[in-house]
């Protein structure tokens, strides 16, 4: 624990075994408690959580978004709080590098942005999705929830600053796990999402827009089979998710 910053770190998990060990270890000895949030699982991370020295609390799933801000308000005491999801971890230059802009924060400063990259089957992707820049860390009473229904985010109400280092991402277990993802988001997205009269054509352009940004724009085929995999992941993802948009709407 480092005893010169008062940081807590907050975390939401559900069945999140895959992950959550290498979550926590990332952040033992950097903050001086570990609260947990969990929507009732049963794969063992309760139990998980409570040998690494976490506070666990159940809570009943209501939404990404609720589900965080209640985490948030778990650390109410704490001077600065970090706020993870069970398959995002700091890496080593992380690590230090968030805890010195937690130091050198100015007065002035609210909250402090990391750089999420993604980690898939056994190896970075280091430039589709990348570089991914979120408000995760901030003081007391600094951090507001957007509330959406998939892709939850916070903003901060002052200034920000970036710290230097990754957090490594490692959402997908494999291809067929980010399609059903993406899925579920597009259900979810759909209520909120305005319907296209023509969906395969606005899909289809915005499956290109992907392709171009992610693929030539950023070099995403550096990445290799990987890039390719994370690209054809987003672009299924846009297509049901404008398809679920305009079935709803019908």
């Amino acid at each position: 624990m480092d005893d010169a910053v008062d940081l807590a770190v907050v975390i939401t998990t559900f069945n999140s075994m895959r992950t959550i060990e290498r979550c926590l270890s990332s952040v033992r000895g950097l903050a001086q408690a570990i609260y947990v949030v969990d929507s009732g699982s049963t794969d063992g991370t309760v139990e998980s959580c409570n040998a690494h020295g976490a506070q666990v609390m159940h809570h009943a799933w209501q939404g990404f978004a609720k589900q965080k801000a209640f985490a948030l308000s778990l650390a109410a005491k704490h001077e600065w709080v970090l706020v993870l999801d069970s398959d995002e971890s700091l890496e080593a230059d992380l690590q230090v590098g968030l805890l010195e802009a937690i130091r050198d924060a100015a007065p002035k400063t609210r909250a402090i942005e990391i750089n999420r990259k993604m980690w898939y089957v056994g190896g970075w992707i280091n430039h589709v999705g990348f570089p991914d820049w979120v408000v995760r860390c901030g003081r007391q009473g600094a951090l507001r929830m957007i509330d959406r229904p998939v892709h939850e985010c916070f903003e901060a109400d002052g200034m920000t600053v970036r710290a230097n280092g990754i957090c490594r991402h490692d959402s997908w277990d494999g291809f067929c796990d980010a399609v059903e993802r993406g899925a579920r988001y597009a259900t979810l997205s759909a209520a909120g999402r305005r319907p296209s009269k023509f969906p395969v054509f606005s899909a289809s352009c915005s499956i290109f827009a992907i392709i171009f940004k992610q693929g030539i724009m950023r070099r995403g085929f550096l990445d290799g089979w990987r890039g390719a995999a994370a690209i054809a992941a987003y672009s299924i993802g846009r297509f049901t998710s404008t398809m679920a948009a305009f079935e709803r709407s019908r």
